[in-house]
């Protein structure tokens, strides 16, 4: 059987920081996204074809591309923050549980058989 033994507030405190790092990549995306306008616009007229091509590139890739990553980090973070959470809450309900019956163990007191003190056995 696998044993666990997850540090709770490293893996919260490295959760925040990717959480945080991703938050960052927005305003980059955003960033490059108004650049490549201003790239655009600095476009004479006649090159149609290198704008569409840009805005394409644009349109097409970088931005779906850049929402996707953006999209599947936040999933990871979310599902892997769920999952500690659910790891730190079954411990504390296993060792609650385990104190409850802890409590509750039956005890019978019994007479050895060579009629020394009585040993404790339990059910």
């Amino acid at each position: 059987m696998a044993a666990w033994n997850i540090d709770v507030a490293a893996s919260t405190s490295t959760i925040k920081a990717t959480a945080a790092q991703v938050e960052g990549v927005q305003p980059s995306l955003e960033g490059m996204g108004k650049a490549l306008e201003q790239a655009a616009a600095a476009l004479p007229g006649e090159a149609g074809v290198v704008l569409a091509a840009l805005n394409d590139v644009v349109a097409l890739k970088l931005a779906p591309a850049a929402t996707e990553v953006v999209s599947r980090s936040e999933n990871v973070i979310t599902s892997t923050a769920q999952a500690l959470n659910f790891y730190q809450q079954g411990d504390l309900t296993m060792a609650t549980a385990a104190q409850r019956s802890a409590g509750q163990v039956d005890q019978h007191p019994t007479t050895a058989p060579h009629g020394g003190p009585a040993k404790l056995v339990r059910d």
